[in-house]
This record gives structure tokens, C-alpha cells and sequence, in this order.
């Protein structure tokens, strides 16, 4: 009789923990941490990015947003994050955690114009995957605020879980991949755990369209000199 009572009370706080993670299913790939409000005016332009590599260091999954166990990379400094792009991103959850609980926050260095990105978004369900964006996610794009660094320069990254299954231990690991952070001004921090492959790469500078005057002054004057030729 004692054992049937453990099994049931073991599958009802089972039901309830799987009820509160139904309750809480992956809506958005991106979402705003905080109550920011929508930008206004025209997209910014990124002229930079920051690339962390999750081949040099794995990143850990701990507990809801704003424990001390958490992983804090300190790995972009500068001005403005406006997107942010990820490829081959590998996902492994621990135990009954889900993929689209893994999160990452980007924010200023006092947690403000914070912005979560799930890459695992829509897998409401324990294993590994893995991710690309398929080019760069601009934030204004998608209604979200630019993220713009305080007077430090400090633009750091959180790893944390949207529904924390254990506390105080790790419910997912980032294995592979990586993450790059586009925006204005950005600049690696030397003391990034993911150091390996954190680098500034400016967007290429576009080709000038060739100007349609300049085109038919350019055939003008070989004619002119075709005609002259001819005359010699």
C-alpha cells in the first residue's frame, strides 16, 4: 500500500511538472526580455559582428534567467546589436528539459533592452537539434528594440532556461556551432570564454551602380575616337 502511494504521488508531481511545461510551450524564436518598447524609423545598418564559436567552449544551460549559476559570456563590446545570426547550432538537452528552453539574452550590462533567442523554438520536446538561421535576423524586423551598450561598452550574453526542469543543475548544452552578434561598433571581448573565433567582420562594401550618363559619354568618346581613326 505504502509503495502505490509513492508511485502515485511520483506521477502526479510528474503531471503537474509536464502540465506547467505545456502551459509554457516555445511561442516566439525571438522575444523581448523586458518591456521595450517597438523601434521607430528606419532599420540601423550593421557594420560589424562578433562570432562566438561553440566548438571552443560549451555553453551551459543552468536555470531560469538571472540565477547565479547561469553562464555569463562576456563577449561583445561597443555600441549597438541589431541582429543576430546562428549556423549549425547543436542543441543537447539533460534529462526531461526541452530544446526550445535553452535561451540565450542579449542585453546592455544592467540586463536592460534585453532580447531572448531560443534557437530550439517550436521543439517542445528533450533531445539534441541542431540550428541555423539561414542569414541575419535583423531585431527591427521583427518589432524588437536595438539592443544600444551603457557607458561601459558591455553588451553581454546569458545562457538560461525558459522552464527550469532542475534546479541547480545543467538542462542543456550548446556543443557546436556558432552564434554571430551583428550590430554597430561591435568588438570582441578579450575575455570571452568563446574567444577562439570571436571576430570582427565588416560587411562587404557594396558596388557602386554604374551611372547611366557616364555610360553614354563614355560610348560617345569611343566613337569619336573610332571616327578619327578612320580619317588618319
Amino acid at each position: 500500500m505504502k509503495e502505490k502511494l509513492i508511485i502515485g504521488l511520483l506521477m502526479a508531481a510528474t503531471f503537474a511538472a509536464s502540465a506547467g511545461k505545456v502551459d509554457q510551450a516555445s511561442t516566439s524564436l525571438l522575444s523581448r526580455a523586458t518591456n521595450n518598447a517597438a523601434p521607430v524609423g528606419i532599420n540601423s545598418t550593421p557594420d560589424s559582428s562578433v562570432t562566438i564559436d561553440f566548438s571552443v567552449l560549451t555553453g551551459e544551460s543552468w536555470d531560469a534567467q538571472g540565477s547565479p549559476n547561469n553562464v555569463i559570456g562576456s563577449c561583445v563590446l561597443g555600441g549597438t546589436i541589431t541582429g543576430v545570426e546562428w549556423t549549425n547550432v547543436e542543441v543537447a538537452t539533460v534529462g526531461a528539459s526541452w530544446l526550445s528552453e535553452a535561451t540565450m539574452l542579449f542585453s546592455d550590462s544592467a540586463g536592460g533592452g534585453g532580447i531572448n533567442l531560443s534557437v530550439g523554438n517550436g521543439d517542445d520536446f528533450a533531445g539534441t537539434g541542431t540550428y541555423s538561421s539561414g542569414g541575419i535576423i535583423d531585431f527591427t524586423d521583427n518589432a524588437l528594440p536595438d539592443i544600444v551598450a551603457l557607458g561601459d561598452g558591455l553588451l553581454p550574453i546569458e545562457f538560461f532556461e525558459g522552464f527550469d526542469d532542475v534546479a541547480n543543475a545543467i538542462d542543456a548544452n550548446f556543443t557546436a556551432g556558432t552564434v554571430t552578434i551583428w550590430g554597430i561598433g561591435l568588438t570582441p571581448d578579450p575575455a570571452c570564454q568563446f574567444a577562439a573565433a570571436a571576430v570582427v567582420l565588416a560587411p562587404p562594401t557594396p558596388v557602386p551602380s554604374l551611372n547611366l550618363y557616364a555610360l553614354v559619354a563614355l560610348f560617345l568618346a569611343l566613337l569619336v575616337f573610332g571616327y578619327k581613326r578612320s580619317r588618319a
